[in-house]
């Protein structure tokens, strides 16, 4: 893995390893590279030793690629002591220095090559033909920067080898190395670990035929001597044909190990002066013409294998996306056609000429069962789906909104139709989909839902909160009557009472011996205490003045009332009018303004609050405000109920007369409540009964 976006599938930590395994991968790695290494000191050119492939720079670049970082001294260590031994072993006269720029320029190729690969490559294993130009350049790069220093050098070791034309050499020998060895590698590594990213395998008996031809051609062509073709067959580009045909049939695992076997054979070959290109007596373009043949005939063949892998895997996703599609949309409870226009409509046109566009070039492409059925349920029938209907009811919604739609590329939701049957009512929303082209509607797509039961539901759920709220209103009214009829019992009773008592006990006391009288007037004391105290009780029940005057006397009692208990100056502005209310439409307002003033004295900390009740021709507001403390009104809305239900009342209160209630606060601010009445609440709140026409 070289970086932390590689894939996780494509890393080998062999670290995690147990040790066993660790010097098992080791000296597996080590034989490998050092086989390669022997591989490419012997596949030189005979006359002048000229190496024409080194493939073992293909086996150092995977290393690198698909390892981490941190291990990759561990793999110089490897190669460093794999190329020094196998010098060791061949020369007789061996020098590390003299060795030592052929081993950096090895390590550089491997180490640039890969850098650029994990740099342009984002995921090797998903085959793109992009991803083989990337590999391709990649190695390309790093064998030009290892020519630099093995170019140098080999001018160094051989006296008189021109820097030029080594630079040349090397970067060809590595870069065909490369471009041989790591496709090999890195597709059997990708079956290794990732085998559902890789691509499946050919029958073993066409693998065994194609690879039989490749190296039998191989063998033919190049084992020729120069200027003895005498047949067609004899020339190289037959060769490139067969691998053409491997491109076609096989997986680019086979492919880059069939194409890999015949450049090493076809390598082999040249060094023993044979081939179609052994009879150059220019060593330099003699081997640089077989390493541009092979390197065309390895990277084509991969190249065109990927691309044949990408464009099947193209075509497997498509099929296999279209058979979801098919299923999704056969399977759907929904009504799902596809509506094609034979002639592109241009875009900004009428609602009529839209309509007319469609009736003479619409036609319903596609569709599922469910829009059969639906088709069924409207009465046309099966034959004639495909015909498309401006009339319809489906259809006829849309064209209704059509502007709408036209705006947003005809694209619109949320429309709902409509249809009976002998039983019942249906009900269908639908959503429509406009597909432009170059500023032409040419498709759209279009779904209904049938969304009867929901809508029979909604019916019986507003039914029954519509009478929960009547049952509400009923219980109000019923207290309200009781906590009248109450009050006025306490007064015309009790109060009544306690006023005769007391005169009693104060004639009895101006009479009484005076021993008595003492007694007699703490009795008249605590009487009269029972009497404000019931006053008090009479009031809560049945404020003064609301029933017989009006809001006005009403809200200026209370503002008395609750200077004188809690201390709160209230600032009153009502309405001139605000007499003419009736008796429920007082009682309400009044009890608003109440809990509203109670919440300023238990939350505000200021002592003045305003009250305003203005009405015009369209509304009826009520606005209760501060300059307390304030509060976050949004945050309390979810916060738990357990200080009281204050705001909740009231809003609840205002949300069953129709009404809206408005808070504009925040922590520093002081608040303001804000209660609107429309005129069609105010009328309905106004028109209803008036509880004392009914006692009377």
């Amino acid at each position: 893995m070289l970086s932390e976006d590689r894939p996780s599938q494509l890393s080998w930590d062999f670290m995690r390893l147990g040790f066993p395994a660790r010097v098992m991968a080791v000296l597996v790695f080590g034989l490998l590279y050092s086989t390669l290494v022997i591989l490419g000191l012997v596949l030189r050119e005979g006359s002048q030793q000229l190496t024409i492939i080194w493939p073992s720079a293909g086996l150092l670049f995977m290393a690198l690629w698909f390892s981490p970082r941190r291990y990759w001294l561990w793999i110089y260590a490897i190669q460093v002591t794999a190329e020094l031994l196998v010098a060791g072993l061949r020369s007789e006269h061996f020098s590390w220095l003299a060795h030592a720029p052929f081993i950096l320029a090895n390590s550089l190729d491997a180490t640039v090559g890969a850098l650029v690969a994990g740099r342009l490559i984002a995921n090797p294993a998903i085959p793109r033909v992009r991803s083989v130009l990337q590999f391709l350049a990649a190695v390309a790069l790093g064998a030009a920067a290892s020519a630099v220093v093995g170019a140098y050098g080999s001018a160094q070791v051989f006296g008189g080898a021109r820097y030029l034309r080594e630079w040349q050499l090397w970067w060809a020998g590595n870069w065909l190395g490369s471009l041989c060895v790591a496709p090999v590698v890195f597709s059997w590594f990708l079956r290794w670990r990732a085998p559902k990213m890789s691509a499946p395998s050919a029958p073993a008996a066409e693998i065994a035929l194609i690879a039989a031809a490749v190296i039998g051609m191989t063998v033919w062509v190049f084992s020729l001597t120069p200027g003895s073709v005498t047949t067609i067959i004899d020339l190289p580009f037959i060769l490139m044909a067969l691998m053409i045909v491997a491109a076609f049939r096989l997986p680019p695992r086979w492919c880059a190990t069939i194409a890999a076997a015949a450049t090493l054979l076809a390598a082999y070959f040249a060094t023993r002066d044979l081939g179609p290109f052994a009879a150059d007596p220019n060593p330099l373009v003699r081997v640089g013409a077989l390493q541009l043949y092979l390197a065309t005939l390895v990277a084509v063949s991969y190249m065109l294998t990927v691309a044949l892998l990408e464009t099947r895997t193209t075509v497997d996703l498509l099929r296999a996306s279209g058979e979801r599609y098919q299923n999704f949309v056969e399977q759907s409870s929904e009504a799902v056609w596809r509506v094609e226009l034979a002639v592109p409509m241009p875009a900004g046109k009428s609602a009529a000429e839209v309509a007319e566009w469609l009736r003479e070039h619409a036609y319903v492409a596609e569709c599922n069962l469910v829009y059969h059925r639906l088709n069924k349920l409207f009465g046309l029938p099966d034959t004639d789906t495909s015909v498309w209907r401006g009339e319809v009811p489906w259809s006829a919604v849309y064209l209704a909104h059509i502007e709408a739609a036209a705006q947003q590329g005809y694209s619109i939701d949320g429309l709902q139709f409509t249809l009976a049957s002998d039983s019942r009512q249906f009900t269908y929303i639908t959503g429509f989909r406009g597909v432009l082209e170059r500023g032409s509607l040419v498709r759209i797509w279009c779904v209904a839902r049938d969304i009867t039961e929901l809508v029979e539901l909604n019916l019986r759920l507003r039914e029954k909160q519509d009478r929960l709220q009547q049952y509400a209103r009923q219980l109000v009214g019923a207290e309200e009557r009781a906590r009248r009829a109450t009050a006025v019992d306490l007064h015309d009773g009790i109060g009544q009472q306690l006023v005769g008592l007391a005169m009693t006990l104060e004639v009895a006391a101006a009479r009484a011996p005076a021993e008595v009288r003492l007694l007699l007037g703490e009795a008249t004391h605590s009487v009269r205490e029972v009497q404000l105290i019931t006053q008090r009780v009479i009031a809560d029940l049945s404020p003064p003045g609301l029933y017989e005057l009006g809001l006005e006397p009403a809200l200026k009692w209370l503002s008395v009332y609750m200077r004188g208990k809690d201390n709160l100056q209230v600032e009153l502005h009502v309405a001139p009018d605000a007499a003419a209310y009736n008796l429920e439409l007082r009682v309400l307002v009044f009890k608003l303004i109440r809990e509203l003033l109670r919440n300023v004295v238990k939350h505000s900390g200021v002592y003045v609050a305003t009250v305003t009740v203005t009405q015009t021709f369209n509304e009826l507001r009520i606005m209760v405000e501060d300059q307390g403390v304030g509060f976050e009104w949004q945050l309390s809305l979810f916060e738990p109920r357990s200080g009281g239900y204050g705001l909740w009342s009231v809003a609840d209160r205002v949300r069953a007369a129709a009404g809206e209630m408005t808070v504009d606060t925040a922590p520093g601010r002081g608040c303001r409540v804000s209660v609107v009445f429309p005129s069609n609440a105010v009328t309905a709140l106004v028109q209803q009964k008036d509880p004392r026409s009914a006692s009377a």
